[in-house]
């Protein structure tokens, strides 16, 4: 059996360990063996006459043959006849003997050139006969018979008569490709019009590459580079593999490290282009990451090919490239798949290069064979894709910038959208407020009058509901201002107790008409004092406490404060749990996007304000879960917690206390808070058993110290508990009593005094007022007798009142006239202006959005004219319906000293008259004796 055409060093077998496909080709593709050929006959004069089917080819795998042994004809029988006007005999590290005959049937001698295309193989060495026709000796050539033009030349005389026989020995050391032509020296030597084809398309596909280049440091575009490196490689294994520096004797050595370097970097690239080209990330993170590992393959094996063998070297190479074009087609099916923007174009440029690719990767592995010109066929089609793809990138830039302009555009409507909408609800929050600023003003000035009880009760009603709408006006637009500009975050020394108290007072009779019993518990490691945003942390308190009670079913919403267990300093946890919370409805609220009620509002405001505080919210409501909503906010330590400090624990160490509750979370609360204070604590559910526990405890002559008893309970109330208790013989140490109890169910004071009740509180209660409470009623601490401080203004002052809203100007009026003061009033700024250019006043209130002339003009007007005549510049305080932070920007810039929102409250109305007139008269009553 003849050997095989394809040959590894020290191997005659072929390949088996590729994948079926390629079996199949090599069966398809397989050679049939043919006899010898015939001389090539010369007749004519040659035109560049392609004669490598007539050459014959036999392999020598060790090594071992001679030019003799070949001459001689003891091989003939072993030589192989080409088929193909390109040979292509695969991939070998062994000598190859190659035979032609040629036949000279013209007239007289002529001379030839034999060109032996596509490149010079630097270990090879042709032979010509040494003598007349049919002889075995055989000499190389002469300097002048033998050279590089752009192929290699052997320069051949050939006599009339027999045929001359020709040998070439030559060693590829990697891929042996073959083509041989016989011309005239003239034709030989001149130039091949396919020439300037080459050029033409290696220019197209250079200035291609540049482009790429320009624009990958123009735009940073990484698609761009990936092309330009991809282009430059292509171009240079073209002129090494067409042999135009054949002629360079000194790339010679140098021809396969570039060949091998310049094809993995063109793998590396064609990786990276098809990822950028079609985002494979986001579209095909599959194919990405293998596209990802191939790229680093075809680089890092870089250092490995140039240490192999070449054969085995370029079989490696060819082995990545087949098995990245599967990929960069089957990416680019999936792009043309899914739609993706110029995905269809790089499906298709993907098969245009991928299959001639794959095709010469084949045939250069012996698999396939072709009789194709390679290089001719490969430039051409990376000049077609390159276009195509050039273009494509170029639409898809053009798409690019279309969506960013588009995108520029919406930003810009939605901002205007935006704009239009803060402005028109703080245009309908001031319409709102200030007509409400009268109805609250007037009731809160009725309410001092002298009113029947039902009169009172009426009264009552119009300022709870116009607190409640107020409200509501004040969550719209503070939620519109997070959405849009964010929160403005302090930092101050805060107390979580009071703020705790503080939101949990407002909510006492909505969670008492819902039977819902608030229950708060700040934890012993919770610091007294801490720095944060007081005024932002109580908003978040006050609206997720209204949210949650809205909600909620007849239970216990517990408020739980404590140290994030995490480790991490400053982290407080406040935690929402209890009863009142039904299942699921945590997550309506926050996942339910459709139901926007009050509710969802709140919850959206409280949320916002704790990521802008740099805190965080999360929730439990699954299956088998009791639910909870939390929030952890940064607040740091200014001290340390009170635990911690042993003499304040000293006033109560040891005294015995018993907890009545029928609510085991209220009795778990007081009794961790009771034993953090060294008190010892007994906690019952039960008034009867907590009667037979005093009975108990006095029989033993241990007796308690004090009873701290609900006032709702099943089965016996605590005044009916305190009344048996007042009444029992046994009982002969009388407890100090303290009541539990609510707003509307707390017992009158003559009920309370009637069975020796000490004092009632009502729930829930804080820890440091429990505390407190407890000393002053045990006898160790002095009650604190209180300190009333009613500081008013002087009745002297001279004000002025700019407001143009009638209902307001008689609210104001009101309010100041209660003070003591006598107000002066104008309508609007203009007239403003005109009193206080022609008369000193001791504070001016001005409303902002007037006729004629507006308040912030006014303003501008009135310190402008207090600068020409050196005169020492009046308070003026804003009166405004606004109470956005722009606005109040606005009116601190415009020259106001202060920012009061509508509805005014006398309070604040009275704390700002002393502030700035500084003439307050102080009376205190109450001193301590």
């Amino acid at each position: 059996m003849m050997p095989p055409r394809t040959f590894w060093p020290r191997n005659n077998t072929p390949a088996r360990w590729l994948p079926l496909i390629f079996g199949l080709l090599w069966l398809v593709a397989g050679r049939a063996w043919a006899a010898p050929p015939p001389p090539f006959v010369i007749n004519s004069e040659p035109d560049d006459a392609r004669i490598t089917i007539y050459s014959e080819y036999l392999p020598d795998p060790d090594n071992v043959y001679s030019l003799e042994d070949v001459a001689s004809g003891g091989l003939d029988h072993r030589f192989q006849p080409a088929s193909r006007f390109v040979e292509r005999l695969g991939l070998s590290n062994h000598d190859w003997w190659i035979r032609i005959s040629i036949h000279n049937e013209l007239s007289d001698q002529q001379r030839f050139a034999l060109v032996m295309a596509p490149r010079a193989y630097q270990d090879s060495q042709f032979y010509l006969p040494d003598g007349p026709p049919g002889t075995t000796r055989y000499r190389t050539p002469l300097p002048d018979e033998s050279f590089v033009h752009r192929y290699p030349i052997q320069v051949l005389d050939l006599p009339l008569g027999q045929p001359q026989v020709f040998y070439w020995r030559v060693n590829p050391h990697g891929e042996l490709v073959y083509a041989l032509t016989l011309t005239t020296m003239q034709k030989a030597l001149g130039d091949n019009p396919l020439y300037g084809v080459y050029w033409l398309l290696i220019g197209m596909l250079l200035a291609m590459s540049l482009y790429h280049l320009a624009l990958a440091f123009m735009r940073s575009a990484t698609s761009h580079g990936y092309h330009a490196l991809f282009g430059f490689c292509v171009i240079g294994l073209i002129i090494i593999g067409s042999g135009f520096l054949g002629h360079l004797d000194d790339l010679s050595s140098w021809d396969h490290p570039l060949r091998l370097t310049l094809l993995s970097g063109a793998l590396f690239a064609a990786c990276g282009a098809g990822r950028t080209f079609v985002d494979s990330r986001q579209h095909s993170p599959a194919l990405h990451y293998i596209l990802l590992v191939l790229g680093a393959l075809a680089l890092v094996q870089i250092p490995l090919l140039l240490i192999l063998p070449s054969p085995a070297a370029m079989g490696l190479c060819c082995i990545l490239v087949l098995l990245t074009v599967p990929c960069l087609v089957a990416l680019g099916y999936q792009a043309w798949h899914r739609e993706v923007p110029a995905g269809a174009l790089f499906f298709f440029t993907s098969i245009l290069v991928g299959v001639p690719v794959a095709i010469l990767c084949l045939v250069t592995l012996g698999l396939l064979h072709t009789g194709l010109d390679v290089p001719l066929t490969l430039l051409l089609v990376f000049t077609v894709a390159g276009t195509l793809q050039t273009a494509g990138l170029r639409l898809q830039h053009q798409r690019r910038q279309r969506l960013k302009a588009e995108q520029l555009r919406n930003q810009a409507v939605a901002e205007t959208v935006e704009t239009t909408r803060r402005e028109t609800l703080a245009r309908m929050g001031h319409d709102a407020r200030t007509p409400l600023s009268g109805i609250l003003g007037m009731a809160e000035l009725l309410d001092d009058t002298p009113l029947t009880p039902n009169q009172k009760e009426c009264v009552s009603a119009i300022h709870n509901a116009g607190e409640s709408l107020l409200k509501i006006i004040n969550d719209v637009l503070e939620y519109s201002q997070l959405s849009t500009s964010g929160a403005e975050i302090s930092h101050e020394a805060l107390d979580v107790h009071e703020l705790l108290v503080d939101a949990v007072d407002l909510f006492r009779e909505r969670a008492e008409e819902k039977q819902v019993e608030l229950i708060t518990h700040v934890h012993t490691n919770v610091p007294a004092r801490m720095e944060g945003d007081p005024g932002r942390l109580r908003q978040v308190l006050t609206n997720l406490i209204g949210a949650f009670i809205r909600q909620a079913q007849h239970g216990e919403l517990i408020i739980d404060v404590s140290l994030e267990p995490t480790g991490q300093a400053g982290q407080v946890r406040f935690e929402f749990s209890g009863t009142a919370l039904r299942a699921g409805t945590l997550h309506d609220l926050r996942e339910n996007g459709a139901r926007q009620d009050s509710s969802t509002l709140n919850l959206a405001i409280a949320e916002q304000l704790v990521e802008a505080m740099s805190g965080r919210c999360g929730h439990r409501d699954g299956h088998n879960q009791d639910p909870a909503y939390w929030f952890i906010v940064p607040l740091s330590a200014l001290d340390n917690p009170a635990p911690d400090n042993p003499a304040d624990r000293v006033p109560l160490l040891g005294r015995s206390m018993l907890v009545v509750d029928d609510s085991t979370t209220v009795t778990r609360v007081i009794r961790h808070l009771a034993l953090s204070w060294g008190m010892r604590v007994t906690a019952s559910n039960d008034p009867r058993e907590a009667l037979a526990s005093l009975r108990t405890q006095a029989n033993i002559n241990e007796p308690y110290d004090v009873v701290l008893l609900d006032h709702q309970m099943p089965g016996m109330t605590g005044v009916q508990l305190a009344a048996r208790i007042h009444e029992d013989p046994v009982i002969t140490h009388s407890p100090v009593l303290i009541m539990l109890t609510g707003i509307s169910s707390s017992p009158t004071d003559v009920d309370a005094r009637n069975v020796s009740i000490h004092r009632v509180l009502t729930k829930p209660v804080s820890a440091p007022r429990l505390k407190q409470v407890l000393s002053e009623e045990l006898g160790l601490q002095r009650p604190s007798a209180p300190r009333q401080r009613n500081e008013s203004p002087d009745p002297g002052l001279q004000v002025l009142v700019v407001e143009d809203h009638k209902l307001s100007q008689k609210v104001i009026r009101g309010m100041l006239n209660k003070l003591g003061i006598t107000p002066e009033m104008a309508a609007n700024g203009l007239e403003a202006l005109n009193r206080a250019t022609q008369k000193r006043y001791d504070l001016i209130l001005m409303d902002c959005e007037m006729p004629e002339l507006d308040g912030f003009e006014a303003t501008r007007r009135i310190r402008a004219h207090e600068r020409e005549n050196g005169l020492v510049a009046v308070p003026i305080v804003a009166l405004t319906a606004h109470i956005l932070r722009e606005h109040r920007e606005r009116s601190l810039a415009s020259g106001m000293n202060a920012h009061i929102p509508k509805p005014v409250e006398l309070n604040v109305l009275r704390d700002v008259l002393i502030r700035f007139t500084r003439r307050g008269q102080v009376e205190e009553s109450g001193e301590e004796s």
